[in-house]
């Protein structure tokens, strides 16, 4: 079946096919070529991660070595823990040298924790552990040697002292010197005996120290072995991750890259060949479409005997369509004549209708115009009931001010007589306080006079003391000297109460002043409430005549309201009915101009109709 034998609809769904698939295998090519970059960033991924993790083990382990102190054991196993769990992801990863990896880590790591206990054994300083006995064992036989020995005992302090700093061969070598010569001038001089303990004890503590300095040494050596094999293993497997690391991005690159020009192909193949087959379908539909639009453009200008022709025996889609031409020409030839045949009858419905509506619209104008003088009278009388309304509701509204504001000055007056009679108990409570205030100031005056009784008394026998200490001569003057102060404090005391009585003076002179205004003010504060209650009185009844003003108003205001609103309501009633009329007025016109529209509009028909060949 050769392409020209398909007809349209098959040649396009063809042309899709094609595209489909290529589009298809496309898309299975662009999916492969991900799968394999996927996997090349995949071991891309790993080798990297792989590379970090060497690079954190190799930092970690540096800053590691440098730890000292009684935590760093602690921080050292943590990092062993650290490490292993990560080693052990790389090795799930297919990293099989590890294990290799955790087993130079295991050893540097114990190495390391027995360096930094024999560092603790030792101690931090010249108090701590085996360097405080050591340090206490010379303290202790410097305190009792004699100066010859200083010489010989100092070169040993030396040389513990090396010991503990730099833990050297020769700092070992030298204590056994220093040591020998001590002990040697010791027997020279017969204290071997008298210093023995002190001198054993010294070598036991320092041989200690020699032991603990040996191990330490040693395990840092080993530690330090360890740390280069696995710095170097870390190197050598970086430098391998790097190696692979580049050739899987190379390889990933050369995929990409063939990729992209089998795309490239397999694209330019696809476009080509649909261009090809929708030139050709597109020339086959163009010959046929231009042969329709020639008939249409027949049957537009009026020729429907105009047909085209189509083949009966296998028909595509341009044959229907050429088939559905023709039967729409028959179809425009029958409706042409039933249209001139309706144009007719319309033509003359059309101008009977324009008759009667003419007189409709005339009726309409009349009644519009009754109806607005109806409406115009109703709204006046509906306005002046409203102005009444207003004029009733502010005149009610003055009312009922004017009630609030008599019922606020009543408030006010109330308010005022409940302060004036607080006043009056305020000025009670003041006049029994100035009356207490008086019989305190008597008091008072009693007490100075005791006070003064006091004083004269004890000036008597000031002067008395005085005149036996005269008497006593030499062994009263200190005596004397007393009953002469005591004589100054009684003259004081006497001249201090009479202050006080002229101040209390003064004070009962202002209390009797205080009491007296208080007595007045008592007495204008009972005017004033008197004169308060009568004008509430006079409030109340202004009130009273107020509500009543206020209720008449109110029942005027119902009444013209209710006036009002049927006004409103009937001058709404005609306003609608206006409304009503303007707007059936409206259509009549409307639809008289469309009356006329028609009849135009046949006359034209017919016109048009006629230009047509059935």
């Amino acid at each position: 079946m050769s392409l020209f034998r398909l007809n349209f609809k098959h040649n396009l769904l063809l042309v899709v096919l094609l595209i489909s698939l290529g589009f298809t295998f496309m898309v299975y090519l662009s999916v492969s070529s991900l799968e394999e970059q996927s996997l090349a960033a995949k071991d891309e991924s790993v080798l990297g991660q792989r590379g970090i993790v060497l690079g954190h083990l190799k930092a970690e382990v540096s800053a590691a070595s440098r730890l000292k102190g009684a935590a760093a054991e602690e921080q050292l196993k943590s990092l062993l823990d650290e490490q292993k769990t990560a080693l052990a992801t790389l090795r799930a990863e297919g990293m099989t040298d590890s294990a290799q990896f955790e087993e130079m880590l295991t050893q540097w790591v114990a190495a390391r924790q027995r360096a930094l206990q024999a560092a603790q054994t030792i101690g931090v300083d010249n108090q701590q552990g085996q360097r405080g006995q050591a340090i206490a064992a010379l303290a202790d036989f410097e305190s009792k040697m004699f100066s010859f020995m200083k010489e010989n005992f100092s070169m040993l302090e030396d040389s513990v002292l090396s010991i503990i700093e730099y833990r050297s061969d020769e700092s070992f070598i030298a204590y056994d010197a220093a040591i020998k010569q001590l002990v040697a001038k010791l027997e020279e001089f017969g204290f071997e005996e008298a210093f023995a303990d002190r001198l054993a004890t010294i070598k036991t503590a320092v041989s200690a120290l020699i032991q603990l300095s040996s191990e330490q040494r040693t395990a840092e050596q080993q530690a330090d072995v360890h740390l280069i094999k696995l710095n170097r293993l870390v190197e050598d497997t970086q430098a391998s991750v790097l190696q692979e690391y580049a050739l899987a991005r190379n390889e990933s690159e050369k995929a990409s890259q063939r990729t992209r020009n089998t795309l490239l192909v397999a694209g330019a193949i696809i476009a080509i060949s649909a261009c090809i087959l929708l030139l050709l379908v597109w020339q086959r539909a163009t010959r046929s479409l231009t042969g329709t639009l020639h008939s249409l453009e027949d049957i537009a200008s009026g020729n429907l005997a105009v047909r085209i022709a189509v083949k009966e025996e296998h028909p595509d889609e341009f044959d229907e369509l050429g088939a559905a031409v023709n039967h729409l020409a028959d179809s425009l030839g029958d409706i042409l004549v039933n249209t001139r045949q309706s144009s007719e009858h319309l033509q003359q419905m059309s101008s009977q209708l324009s008759h009667t509506l003419d007189t409709m619209v005339a009726d309409g104008e009349r009644t519009e115009q009754e109806t607005g003088t109806v409406a115009s009278a109703i709204r006046e009388i509906s306005q002046t009931v409203t102005e009444m309304a207003a004029a009733s509701e502010e005149t009610n509204r003055l009312s009922n001010s004017a009630q609030q504001a008599t019922e606020h000055g009543g408030a006010v007056i109330t308010e005022a007589l409940g302060a004036l009679e607080q006043t009056s108990d305020l000025f009670g409570d003041l006049h029994q306080q100035i009356k207490g205030l008086n019989e305190s100031s008597r008091q008072i005056d009693g007490v100075t006079d005791i006070i003064n009784g006091l004083a004269e008394q004890t000036n008597l026998l000031a002067l008395n003391a005085a005149i036996e200490a005269a008497r006593a001569g030499e062994a009263g003057r200190g005596f004397s000297v007393v009953a002469d102060e005591v004589r100054s404090l009684s003259e004081e005391t006497s001249s201090a109460t009479a202050r006080i009585d002229e101040i209390i003076t003064r004070m009962q002179k202002q209390l009797n002043g205080i009491q007296q205004s208080m007595d007045q003010g008592i007495s204008q504060v009972d005017q004033g409430k008197q004169q308060g209650a009568g004008a509430i009185q006079e409030m109340q009844q202004i009130r009273r005549l107020f509500s009543d003003v206020s209720d008449r108003n109110q029942q005027q205001s119902v009444s013209i309201e209710q006036i009002s609103a049927t006004a409103q309501s009937i001058a709404v009633s005609m306003d609608t009915v206006l409304t009503n009329i303007s707007k059936a007025s409206d259509k009549n016109k409307e639809i008289d101009q469309f009356s006329g529209n028609v009849v135009q509009q046949a006359e034209q028909l017919l016109q048009t109709t006629s230009a047509f060949h059935v």
